[in-house]
């Protein structure tokens, strides 16, 4: 696998005997924790990364984000400059980059359909555009939590106004476009991705993908404003390992989905649009989402999530065939279903 980032780091380590220059750990920690040095590092290897990503994602452009999903909201909504419209349960992100950017954030109420939030409607965000006309943005969620995902008709009532995604939860979409729906990657104007959400990448690591030429250059005025001056080669090579290798290996996919759907088979769960997003109705087991979330930590299942009915488990490229029917067995024993 040809790693532009990381094999700069790697020729660097090779060719420097000694570090005088930050970070002041000088490798002890870390041996690829490096930062800028000079013109010949990183040179172009950021750039030629982000390129690649580009194109696995489906998106014009992409951008490293090494300060979570939450530095691509805030500077999309930045780069907007103006009104944003959003569903109610939007990440506080979103709500957070209105202050910082000193727009109105109009909320629209999510329709609740089996205890949950349901993503937006193209119905409900064209009656909102009426009601606020000077929104110049609509922010939408997808997928969520709980692996629901919007409808992409919602491009067609937002025209005229910027479209971004916070598709935090989605960044494996782009990979499997017959498992998965349609990631907003490949067509809104910006869409933030966690990569450590769902990818083999380190925490706080994201993509940020644009499709509007016009609006790629403020997007990076803003994230100057937002992010550091130093950002970590270990969370940058993170994130071209992330896309690559997912790419490279997105059939280990079809085992994943075969064994999902054999637990599905045998414990109660929601029925939503990502399949890696296992979702179990601790409700129909007769428990709450609390006590089977406990009962299954007890036994060190950890789950992504909790709330009153439901618990959340995310399946990853990470994860094997294995892994999942052990988690089926322990949600068996942990309901008494056998």
């Amino acid at each position: 696998m040809n790693l532009y980032i990381n094999k700069k780091v790697e020729d660097y380590i090779r060719a420097s005997r000694q570090r005088w220059h930050t970070p002041g750990h000088k490798g002890t920690l870390l041996s690829t924790d490096i930062t800028e040095i000079d013109d010949d590092f990183p040179g172009d290897a950021i750039i030629k990364a982000q390129e690649r990503t580009a194109k696995i994602l489906g998106a014009k452009h992409v951008r490293f984000l090494v300060g979570g999903s939450s530095m691509g909201i805030k500077a999309s909504v930045i780069a907007a400059g103006g009104d944003i419209l959003v569903a109610k349960n939007s990440h506080r992100a979103l709500f957070e980059a209105a202050r910082l950017a000193k727009v109105n954030v109009f909320t629209v109420e999510n329709e609740i359909r089996d205890d949950l939030p349901m993503p937006l409607s193209a119905r409900q965000i064209e009656s909102a555009l009426k009601a606020h006309p000077s929104v110049k943005a609509v922010y939408i969620t997808s997928p969520d939590y709980y692996g629901l995902a919007a409808k992409a008709d919602i491009a067609e009532v937002a025209k005229g106004r910027y479209l971004f995604c916070d598709g935090a939860h989605g960044a494996h979409f782009p990979f499997r476009t017959d498992l998965f729906p349609t990631s907003f990657s490949s067509f809104a104007d910006a869409t933030n991705l966690s990569a450590h959400k769902t990818l083999p990448a380190f925490t706080q690591s994201a993509f940020l993908a644009v499709n509007n030429d016009e609006l790629i250059g403020k997007i990076d005025e803003a994230l100057d404003l937002l992010g550091t001056t130093s950002p970590s080669y270990v969370l940058l090579g993170g994130l071209e390992y992330a896309a690559c290798y997912t790419s490279q290996n997105a059939s280990h996919y079809d085992g994943l989905v075969t064994a999902i759907n054999d637990l599905k088979s045998k414990v109660p769960t929601l029925s939503n649009d990502d399949i890696t997003r296992v979702v179990v109705d601790a409700f129909r087991m007769g428990l709450s989402g609390e006590e089977l979330y406990l009962r299954l930590k007890k036994r060190g299942i950890v789950a992504e999530k909790y709330d009153h009915r439901y618990v959340v488990f995310i399946v990853s490229i990470c994860d094997t065939p294995h892994d999942i029917d052990i988690l089926k067995d322990e949600l068996c024993e942990a309901s008494l279903l056998r």
